[in-house]
């Protein structure tokens, strides 16, 4: 049996979330301490369902400290019982690892060539090739399930619609494009765009679907393991359209 999981470097440990002063700043306090400490979050997104009053976070020390302002970087919250990461730079790490191991079956046919391709005035996650036939791929990262249902995006979001479109290019020029959702937390059984949000992102997505850009999306189950963050790739969700 494979085992489809992604340990994220760092040894964690738990905190209790204050407030978030902007988007990337928030004070805590970790466990076994007692005064608020700065943390650095690596996600501008609203996630205002998930950042609630003295929620648990997880945590771990930078990687590279120096020159660093704040003495945490913030992987995970704790969430009705489950680990949600809201750390942006893993969809991209989750995806790619699920790319060059052929975890995705819809893709399984290309091969891994490169990362951050530019296109346009954009730069596109992925490039995959089969043969001669070259493949785009553009990940998005989910956070915000409502009713079992992973929404994206939780904020407007003018570079996602840009990217979109780049997509439906993509696609009229004889190439294949793909947009990739990853849902950072495992109990989401289906997917939509967030209408209420964006709307103007939900419809190019609706536009890209009929223009022929592939829409998929999956699910990572974010555990703990040896005071590691382990993010186990799971199935795929349903798009509903």
């Amino acid at each position: 049996m494979v085992h489809k999981e992604i340990a994220i470097e760092g040894t964690v440990k738990y905190a209790t979330f204050k407030n978030r002063p902007n988007r990337f700043l928030v004070n805590l306090i970790p466990d076994g301490r007692s005064n608020s400490e700065k943390a650095f979050l690596h996600d501008p997104g609203r996630m205002k369902e998930l950042l609630t009053d003295n929620v648990r976070l997880l945590i771990r020390k930078p990687l590279n400290p120096e020159n660093r302002k704040t003495k945490w970087d913030i992987l995970a919250v704790e969430h009705k019982g489950r680990l949600v990461t809201i750390n942006s730079s893993l969809p991209n790490r989750v995806a790619k690892t699920a790319l060059m191991n052929y975890w995705i079956q819809e893709l399984a046919e290309f091969d891994y060539v490169k990362s951050e391709i530019s296109y346009g005035k954009s730069r596109l996650d992925f490039l995959l090739e089969k043969n001669k036939l070259k493949c785009y791929v553009e990940v998005k990262g989910v956070t915000l399930v409502k009713n079992k249902i992973a929404l994206f995006p939780d904020a407007p979001t003018s570079r996602g619609v840009r990217h979109v479109n780049e997509l439906i290019e993509i696609v009229a020029m004889g190439y294949k494009g793909v947009i990739l959702f990853i849902c950072m937390r495992d109990d989401p059984i289906g997917f939509a765009p967030n209408n209420e949000t964006d709307p103007t992102f939900s419809k190019t997505l609706q536009t890209a679907d009929k223009e022929g850009v592939e829409i998929l999306v999956y699910k990572v189950k974010p555990i703990i393991k040896n005071q590691q963050l382990i993010l186990q790739f799971k199935d795929k969700i349903k798009v509903n359209k």
